[in-house]
């Protein structure tokens, strides 16, 4: 601000050159001052509100900073009673222990100095049965019985609730402070022994040492335990009570004030600011308010967008894994029941495939909102993924969570109204009841998976509880996928043959089967462990495995047909054929002499490696056969399609022939009539009885399979005239 007599020189110029009058120089100078005031004033009120506002946020900070300190305080203070817990269980729980009890030298040597030693465990008790004292000790020295009747109410205040919980749950420990001789104790009470027979009571001096552990010092001043618990200025106070409710103790410390200090710090250069720096100040300040919401907002949304599910908004895996954590928290002190609700939706892949992903996206924000309407708040609706669920359903019994499946089953049998048109779904459940608070979240994810896989083999559109089975199966299945990676690796799989004969029972052709005779469980059949094989990735191994074997085995046996069976996930694999022509080349066999049995789903759908390898495989000489024919989903088109040569007439068909079945017997006519009008070669599989054969030929079959004409046999069983040549050429149609 310019000095006055500066201002009196220039209105003295001004007057002088303008030739203004006195008055008018006075009026000139009256307005100067009065603007200069108004700009004074508001520079002042200025201030004011910057200083108010100053204020505001010190106190607010303040504020924060008394509030951290408390809860860091109240929580390392549970933390640390939580962890002399844990960290004393292994000793005070064990077996051993229990059975050492009555030995006061075992209770020295492994109890008493180690937890002195190793846990600065001051005090040590043992009660018996009777809750009497039988041994004692300080510092890991033995002690007069005597000195357990101070703590005797402490610990008589938490027996009653212990005894209580161990019914519940027998490792559960209790925990109490008092104060003697002028120092506060921390006590942790476990019932052990043979239904709690006996008392283990540990006494931890709480003093300025524990206090360094809670890592508060950076936060606080003057940090100590006082005996006095009455509000200081300028302190705070953590209240320290028993199991009582009674206050015998508090943390107190220096309330720290940060922003007061560095305000105190700027107040100088405050006071020397100009209107002007107060007021890019003050937009600063509205500049870093919104910039501090901004980046708030932001880290909202970003850990919002980290816990929840891009498409439905809905908790992902690490939130429920989050809340499912803290629940089990809850449940270590509390019992609360928890179910965990693994839901899959049936039939999904046909809106996708019908109606496009965009549907199927719309069906999954569908889904998800018709879940949330029916759990309550407390439950969490997660989405895992694709078209997989999780609802974790706290306080719940096994009646609570079926009742909730059902709902759920029920509210999702309900069609759903799309843009591109109306679906409808299912879905299969799995419920995992959560029995040890302790369990790990992922094992409960994996049960309820378990119970959903189990849903699914039940037929769908259905719940179905864990239980320990479960497990045990799928740990035996992990295990036979182990045995049978071995057993392909070690050739520990065999081939046998059974015989095809004619109407005259004249041996034309063989059926190479796969056996697995296991060490330990014995003979287990194709049908069990090559379905296990398509499952665990093994097919490629398995299936060169069995082309190996029967070119190797029957290379010599010329002109003798055998067929050999090529599941449908190996005709998918476009590397099949080169598996095939490698061994062709390796083994020097004859096409001609071998051909290929598909079933019937490996025809379906328009995949083009499949049909591509079963072109090649004709092209290549290998004929042709339909496995189980009638049973799947065979049409004329696929037979002409894929160039089949010869039909076999599935074994539950010729089953029924001895039952007198006359639907049956027609059924069985019509597919002898389709091959003849085909020209295509019909084989019966299954024929076990004499009536069945006569009917079979009265039919007009000629070829046939079973065991009323041999049972599968080794290679080197086989007659030697079939092994020295064959005496019937092989056939086969031209395409």
């Amino acid at each position: 601000m310019p000095p006055i007599g500066a201002l009196a020189s220039a209105s003295a110029a001004l007057r002088k050159q303008a030739g203004m009058s006195h008055a008018d120089a006075f009026d000139h100078s009256a307005s100067q001052a009065n603007r200069f005031r108004t700009l004074a004033g508001i520079a002042l009120a200025g201030l004011v509100v910057l200083l108010v506002t100053a204020a505001y946020v010190v106190n607010q900070f303040d504020t924060v900073a008394y509030e951290t300190q408390f809860q860091i305080a109240r929580q390392n203070y549970h933390t640390r009673i939580i962890h002399i817990a844990r960290a004393i269980a292994p000793l005070t729980t064990s077996a051993e222990t229990a059975q050492h009890l009555a030995d006061p030298n075992w209770i020295d040597q492994h109890l008493a100095q180690h937890l002195a030693s190793e846990h600065e465990m001051e005090r040590l008790f043992v009660l018996d049965a009777q809750g009497r004292p039988f041994y004692a000790a300080i510092s890991g020295q033995r002690a007069p019985l005597a000195d357990y009747r101070p703590f005797a109410q402490a610990v008589g205040d938490v027996l009653p609730a212990l005894s209580a919980a161990r019914v519940q749950n027998p490792s559960v420990m209790g925990s109490n402070i008092l104060r003697y001789q002028n120092q506060l104790y921390l006590l942790t009470i476990t019932q052990t022994g043979p239904s709690g027979s006996a008392v283990i009571i540990t006494g931890l001096p709480f003093n300025d040492a524990m206090l360094r552990k809670f890592g508060l010092r950076h936060l606080a001043d003057e940090l100590t335990i006082t005996n006095h618990p009455m509000p200081k200025k300028g302190y705070n106070l953590l209240p320290l009570a028993d199991v009582r409710g009674n206050v015998i103790a508090a943390i107190r410390w220096k309330q720290q004030s940060p922003a007061v200090m560095v305000f105190g710090r700027l107040r100088t250069t405050l006071a020397a600011a100009t209107i002007i720096v107060l007021l890019v100040g003050f937009c600063l300040l509205r500049q870093s308010a919104a910039i501090a919401r901004h980046l708030i907002a932001s880290e909202a949304r970003a850990r919002h967008l980290a816990l929840h599910d891009a498409l439905t908004g809905l908790p992902n895996r690490t939130l429920l894994l989050e809340r499912l954590g803290n629940w089990q928290a809850i449940a270590r002190d509390v019992p609360v029941g928890i179910a965990l609700h693994c839901l899959d939706l049936d039939r999904f892949k046909e809106v996708n495939d019908t109606l496009g992903h965009p549907s199927g996206d719309e069906l999954i924000r569908a889904v998800a909102g018709r879940l949330v309407s029916l759990c309550r708040e407390t439950d969490t609706v997660a989405r895992m993924g694709g078209d997989e669920f999780i609802i974790l359903q706290p306080q719940a019994d096994a009646t609570a969570a079926m009742l909730l499946a059902e709902q759920v089953l029920d509210t999702l049998r309900q069609p759903f109204q799309l843009e591109a048109g109306t679906c409808s779904i299912a879905c299969s459940i799995g419920i995992a009841l959560v029995q040890d608070s302790s369990a790990d979240a992922a094992d409960m994810l994996r049960q309820a998976d378990l119970a959903l896989y189990q849903s699914k083999e039940r037929g769908r559109n259905r719940a179905t509880f864990f239980e320990p089975e479960m497990d045990a199966a799928l740990r035996l299945r992990r295990r036979m996928e182990q045995d049978l990676r071995e057993a392909i690796r070690l050739g520990q799989l065999h081939m046998v043959y059974q015989p095809q004969v004619d109407e005259k029972r004249r041996l034309v052709g063989m059926e190479a089967l796969i056996r697995w005779d296991h060490p330990e469980r014995g003979p287990i059949g194709p049908t069990l462990f090559v379905p296990l094989a398509e499952e665990a990735g093994m097919m490629a191994e398995l299936g060169e495995f069995t082309l190996r074997t029967v070119f190797q085995e029957t290379a010599a046996w010329r002109g003798a047909p055998v067929g050999i069976n090529v599941s449908a996930l190996q005709l998918r694999t476009p590397a099949f054929m080169a598996t095939v022509t490698r061994l062709v080349a390796e083994y020097c066999i004859d096409p001609a002499q071998y051909q290929i049995e598909i079933t019937e789903t490996a025809m379906l759908g328009q995949d083009g490696a499949t049909r591509d390898n079963i072109d090649v495989l004709a092209q290549e000489g290998f004929s042709i056969a339909l496995d189980d024919f009638g049973t799947g989903f065979s049409s004329l088109s696929s037979l002409h399609r894929f160039a089949i040569d010869k039909i076999k007439i599935d074994r539950s068909f010729v089953r029924n022939l001895d039952a007198g079945d006359v639907d049956n017997r027609k059924l069985i006519n019509a597919i002898i009539r389709l091959g003849r009008a085909m020209d295509l070669e019909v084989i019966a599989e299954g024929v076990e009885t004499e009536r069945q054969h006569s009917l079979l030929v009265m039919a007009g079959c000629t070829r046939f399979q079973g065991y009323l004409y041999g049972r599968p046999v080794p290679a080197a069983q086989m007659p030697e005239r079939f092994q020295a040549g064959w005496e019937h050429p092989v056939t086969r149609k031209t395409h």
